[in-house]
């Protein structure tokens, strides 16, 4: 049986996909042999501390997001309290301002009160 083109190009395919794993299989293990060779056994002391040191990192980092979420969340509240204070504080100047238009309402009909009297004894005099 003949193999067609297309069957002789997956062929080669596998067989390049094949050496080149395999030649990658080669680099990493002469990496991991230099790796050794320089650090020794002491990488796994090294990976360790790595791995302590990202959990630190990971823990202060959650640790500064639960505090920024306390501030944000007491920030608020003072906030709400603050703006509580200001409309009662407005809502208190407003009855003030509204008393004072009153009285001032009040001065004045007592004015139209007084003149209108003032004119009715001026009629009884003239009379």
């Amino acid at each position: 049986m003949e193999q067609n083109p297309e069957q002789n190009n997956e062929v080669v395919e596998n067989q390049n996909t094949t050496n080149h794993k395999v030649a990658n299989q080669h680099v990493d293990s002469r990496i991991a042999a230099v790796r050794d060779l320089i650090f020794g056994e002491n990488i796994q002391q090294y990976d360790s501390e790595f791995a302590e040191v990202y959990d630190k990192i990971k823990k202060l980092q959650e640790e500064h997001h639960k505090d920024l979420a306390e501030a944000v969340h007491n920030i608020e509240n003072k906030l709400s309290d603050l703006e509580s204070l200001v409309d009662h504080k407005f809502q208190d100047l407003n009855d003030d301002l509204e008393k004072k238009l009153a009285d001032l309402d009040d001065e004045k009909t007592d004015r139209r009160k007084l003149g209108k009297a003032l004119e009715k004894i001026a009629q009884m005099l003239q009379a």
